[in-house]
């Protein structure tokens, strides 16, 4: 059941997104370094598993003598141990010559077994090497080997190095053709550990492989940690933190921080207990990035903190760049809320970043950090250098074809180009480009943020569109039904009151009782004047405003008789009184 498909809607993740850009190596860790039971001869099964302990607590040196012991006892076994410790160090040209070893001896000495075991060991290393054909070939010899031997576990293993190879390739599908028949295997050979493997692999296709899948990795973590948790055997117990990483990863994916929360902390005390410092750090980052997402952003920055402590004991580089990320995530949801010393130190934070994996020569990690040192430096009001870096992170995207990534350097380019003019020119250019960037992110899962940046650029165009096009003036009314009903004339007292007491500087730029008279001035129906009532007001009739009493009111002008004489200041006064 662990690499059956996931559940219907669930569509493979195109080249280029988020996931695809998160380093996901796979690379040749301690879990690769496990032999499971019934797959290594039985005479090898025993102090191989001691030397995998000391390679999960990353005691490499001590694993290294362990093994060096046995060389004149056991040439085969101690040089296949060997090629797990000079594997999970990353020395890979030393792993390659003690495998070679390992499987030659293994030969000599007719195990059959064992030369299935060290073929799927130079399997691992090859795919690490990025060398995927002879790593098929040599997983293929050793399912075939083993088949032979009659070990289930050991075809089990062989599959799934083949699924691990398709994984590295970006073949989802047979990555879970192979995971099927692996599952299966363990399943008759009754193989939890190997069972729990196979599912926490599906688990992390279907995350990183497959849109809206997070829900489906979420359910095979945890069922791969419970599967452990009945093995009380050193490798289970750390699986199992990597199956509650997986789990809170995934609902961090799915919106689910406070259950991210939990399974990250559970995690991170079984690695505390099992595992070494690269693996706490791995927790500790889901741990922060939990705090994160539910906003307690101190108790984030502590984990931070913690995480790349250890990081830089253990002196990798690259793990010390994953948790810098951490700390300019931290930054941003404090600029969010802060002011322009936040945003100082943001995008210090990601010049850092964005650095540091260029440093590393990670090109698609440099990219995304590149967009989001664009998308900082936005922030910070710097529109003309955020586009200039937003555009080099989208030619990198363009040429390794990943859609997704170019359609958020667009979406930020867009922004720019908004905020840096603002004149129907600038308005035109930001709304052609945002449609461009709306196109490529619909092709791969789509983005509200896209479709909600075009509709306000397109409202933005045709206001600008507006201002710039000519009056045009009628020479005859509209007719009835299509003129402005106008506003109460109580409404409109209001209006004049308000603009009479705004405290502008400049001298008010019509006169109030000429407007108040215009309907019997100009002789023709004034729409906007309504009675208390809300009736149109007959076509000459004076308007009732209270500027003098009742027995002292002017007589009205003849109908169609412009005024000739302009309204005393006294009238104006007594307009503003009564206003006030």
């Amino acid at each position: 059941q662990a690499a059956r498909a996931p559940r219907a809607g669930c569509r493979p993740r195109r080249r280029g997104t988020p996931a695809a850009m998160v380093s996901t190596a796979w690379g040749f860790d301690i879990n690769n370094a496990t032999d499971f039971q019934g797959a290594l001869p039985d005479a090898l099964a025993e102090w191989h598993g001691e030397v995998e302990k000391l390679l999960m607590m990353e005691k490499y040196s001590e694993a290294k003598q362990k093994a060096e012991e046995r060389l004149s006892a056991d040439k085969a076994g101690a040089a296949h141990a060997l090629a797990k410790v000079f594997g999970t160090q990353n020395s890979m040209d030393e792993a390659k010559s003690h495998v070679d070893t390992a499987l030659k001896a293994f030969i000599a000495d007719g195990d059959v077994r064992g030369e299935a075991a060290a073929l799927v060991t130079a399997s691992k290393l090859a795919v690490d090497r990025g060398d995927f054909d002879q790593a098929a070939e040599l997983a293929g010899d050793a399912r075939d080997k083993y088949a032979t031997a009659g070990s289930k576990s050991g075809e089990a293993a062989a599959h799934l190095a083949l699924a691990r190879l398709h994984q590295r390739k970006g073949d989802a599908d047979e990555a879970l053709a192979q995971l099927e028949k692996a599952a299966d295997f363990f399943e008759k050979a009754r193989d939890k550990e190997g069972q729990a493997a196979a599912s926490l692999l599906a688990g992390n296709l279907f995350l990183w492989s497959y849109r809206d899948a997070a829900e489906d990795a979420v359910r095979l973590g945890r069922e791969a940690a419970q599967l452990l948790r009945k093995v009380n055997r050193p490798s289970c117990h750390h699986r199992e933190g990597d199956a509650l990483f997986l789990v809170a990863t995934a609902s961090l994916m799915t919106g689910k921080f406070r259950d991210a929360l939990k399974a990250a902390k559970e995690a991170v005390d079984l690695h505390n207990e099992w595992g070494g410092s690269r693996a706490q750090v791995s927790s500790l980052r889901a741990v922060a990035m939990a705090h994160i997402q539910i906003n307690d952003l101190g108790m984030a920055q502590q984990v931070t903190d913690q995480a790349m402590a250890l990081a830089k004991g253990c002196n990798d580089e690259y793990l010390q760049a994953q948790v810098l990320v951490c700390e300019a995530m931290v930054c941003r949801q404090r600029a969010a809320k802060g002011g322009a010393q936040d945003l100082g130190e943001l995008v210090g934070k990601q010049r850092e970043v964005l650095e540091k994996f260029v440093k590393l020569g990670d090109d698609n990690a440099a990219a995304l950090h590149r967009l989001e040192l664009a998308q900082a430096v936005q922030l910070s009001g710097d529109f003309a250098v955020a586009q200039t870096e937003a555009t080099m992170a989208c030619e990198h995207f363009k040429t390794q074809e990943m859609t997704q990534g170019q359609g958020l350097c667009l979406l930020t380019i867009a922004m720019c180009q908004y905020a840096n003019g603002g004149a129907t020119g600038d308005v035109a250019t930001a709304l052609e480009t945002a449609k461009k960037a709306q196109s490529l992110l619909d092709s791969c899962g789509g983005s509200p943020e896209a479709g909600e940046l075009v509709e306000l650029l397109k409202a933005e165009k045709k206001h600008a569109d507006s201002k710039n096009k000519p009056e045009e003036f009628k020479t005859s009314p509209a007719p009835a039904a299509q003129r402005f009903d106008g506003v109460p004339r109580s409404m409109y007292s209001d209006m004049i009151h308000q603009r009479i007491r705004c405290g502008d500087t400049e001298p008010l730029c019509f006169d109030h009782a000429a407007v108040m008279y215009m309907d019997l001035n100009l002789g023709v129906p004034m729409p906007f004047l309504k009675d208390s009532a809300g009736n149109k007001e007959p076509k000459f009739m004076v308007p009732p405003l209270n500027l003098y009493p009742r027995d002292q009111m002017p007589p009205p002008p003849e109908p169609n008789a412009p005024s000739t004489k302009k309204p005393s200041r006294a009238a104006d006064s007594a307009l503003a009184l009564a206003a006030g």
